[in-house]
Formats: C-alpha cells, sequence, structure tokens
C-alpha cells in the first residue's frame, strides 16, 4: 500500500547515486572499476582500488524492515562510508552533503542495494540506517571508526516515510 508523500526506493546505479557517492557492481561482468579473475568452478570480483580512503573499520548493523519512517540522520565528515549487504538487498536512505545542521525531508533519495552491489558514500552525505527490502535484514559498512562523534539529528521538515516499490521484492 502506497503513502501519499512516501518516498519510493528505486534500485541504485551509477548515474542515479553520482551525487552522493560511488557503485561497485561484483556480481555483473560490465563495472571497469572491478578486476575479475576466475578459477575452476569459481569466479570473483575485486574493486580496483581501495574501497574508501583510509583503513577502514568492518562493521554490520541489522536493520529493521521497509516501510518505515526516516526521522533522523547522521552524516561523517570525516570518512566515506562502503555500504554492501549481506544476504537481502537493503534499502539505504540519504540527503545530499551539506554543511547544513540538519538534512532536509524534501532532499531525502532512497535507494535499493542488491546482493553483490556496494555503495560508497562521499564525506558529509546524510543518511539513515539501511532497512530490508521485504524485512529485517543485516548489512555490512566499511568507514574509518574513531573519528568522534557522529551525531544522529532529525530530519528537517519532519519524517519522511520510505518504501520499495510496489511488488518490489529481494
Amino acid at each position: 500500500m502506497s503513502v501519499p508523500d512516501a518516498i519510493v526506493a528505486q534500485p541504485v546505479t551509477p548515474e542515479n547515486f553520482a551525487p552522493y557517492g560511488r557503485v561497485y557492481d561484483l556480481m555483473g561482468d560490465a563495472d571497469a572499476a572491478v578486476i575479475w579473475t576466475a578459477g575452476d568452478g569459481w569466479n570473483d570480483g575485486f574493486t580496483r582500488t581501495p574501497l574508501i580512503a583510509g583503513a577502514g573499520h568492518l562493521g554490520i548493523t541489522r536493520g529493521g524492515g521497509a516501510p518505515w519512517s526516516c526521522a533522523a540522520m547522521e552524516r561523517h565528515p570525516g570518512t566515506e562510508e562502503a555500504i554492501f549487504c549481506a544476504a537481502e538487498p537493503v534499502i539505504l536512505a540519504v540527503a545530499p552533503a551539506s554543511e547544513a545542521s540538519a538534512p532536509h525531508r524534501d532532499d531525502i533519495k532512497a535507494f535499493v542495494i542488491a546482493p553483490g552491489q556496494a555503495v560508497v558514500m562521499h564525506r558529509n552525505v546524510w543518511h539513515d540506517a539501511c532497512r530490508g527490502l521485504s524485512g529485517p535484514a543485516p548489512y555490512y559498512w566499511m568507514a574509518v571508526c574513531g573519528l568522534g562523534e557522529s551525531p544522529w539529528v532529525p530530519v528537517e521538515g519532519g519524517p519522511r516515510q520510505i518504501q520499495a516499490a510496489q511488488g518490489q521484492r529481494g
């Protein structure tokens, strides 16, 4: 069921995510930013350059499921942050990097990250914790930790409902 004024998450692509960061597709063979190798019964890909600037820490977040009310966001001025899902697609809500004290609800966009994809957010991009596309889902993140507080702040203008597209499932 669609909620009026809700943001519908779109599949992430390098083009639609460009204002917020980079996208890597480690499942397809067409991403020039990925080096591909193969052996007897296996193939793999890895990023041509390090995923983030700096010696990042690996973390995992256990997110709830969509839909949800995006009421608060954080940003990281001292580090990029990479997001990649464990086994189920997740939705990432973002707002443009800014020097403002809070993101505005009208600037929020939402993207579906599928297994095998990774996104790397630019420094200062506002973001919420990811949620599973069709239910609770864990996801991994990589960022340089210990750079001070990353306070969560209320979204200016009030919360914004985030949801998957009709029929969109993991």
